[in-house]
């Protein structure tokens, strides 16, 4: 009896610590795994210094974590890093970082006057796509799209482009990216635009792009 006793103590120790060992390295795996899909700052910095012919990978840029988020606001306000504010600005946006609005929008605040270089212009360009990215995790994107469509054109000029051609790019784009967030307070800003439009083009811009983002809320809500 005490022999048969030993034993089954025996058999359920040898249970116990074989399933300690599983679960042990279940969670190496995890642990290793997260690791894998995170990218390290470094990974971070060269996906905005890199250049694309079709642009960011998405699937990259959703792998940022925290750490790379803070080196890339980091770059968004150094002199020197200009040339990849654009790229910089879009990653955050992807990546939805909540510091990402608060240093994208003292980017924003930046006082600019006279001609800029082409990377301040494609930075302003790249601009409303990121918030429209950002919306979906920092809902104060959204307030700034609607800011940029009803602004003014901005006090800067790159070649040809100034006053009220400037104006219609940024506030074209910014209704581009509203109707990409699918989203329905999205949805709400571009009808009040829409009763409020004189400019036919604009306005055939703007039913294009609701039936654009009646399509993404489809797609988002499956």
């Amino acid at each position: 009896m005490l022999r048969r006793t030993a034993k089954l103590n025996l058999r359920r120790a040898s249970t116990s610590t074989g399933s300690a060992c599983w679960l042990g390295l279940a969670l190496l795996l995890l642990a290793n795994l997260a690791s894998a899909q995170t990218l390290t700052v470094d990974e971070t910095e060269a996906l905005v210094r890199a250049h694309y012919f079709e642009g960011m990978p998405r699937e990259e840029a959703l792998r940022i974590g925290p750490a790379g988020a803070r080196r890339l606001i980091e770059m968004l306000v150094d002199p020197g890093e200009h040339s990849s504010h654009g790229q910089i600005m879009l990653a955050l946006g992807l990546s939805g970082s909540p510091e990402a609005m608060d240093a994208i929008q003292a980017w924003i605040e930046i006082p600019r006057v006279g001609e800029v270089d082409r990377h301040m212009f494609r930075a302003w360009q790249v601009l409303p796509y990121a918030l429209g990215h950002l919306a979906r995790s920092d809902r104060r994107a959204l307030a700034q799209l609607d800011v940029l469509m009803k602004d003014g054109p901005p006090n800067w000029t790159f070649r040809q482009h100034r006053g009220p051609r400037l104006g219609r790019m940024t506030r074209d784009a910014a209704v581009t990216s509203l109707a990409e967030t699918g989203m329905p307070e999205a949805g709400r800003i571009l009808d009040r635009v829409l009763r409020d439009a004189t400019d036919v083009q604009f306005e055939q811009h703007l039913r294009d792009a609701r039936a654009r983002h009646r399509e993404r809320a489809r797609e988002v809500g499956r």
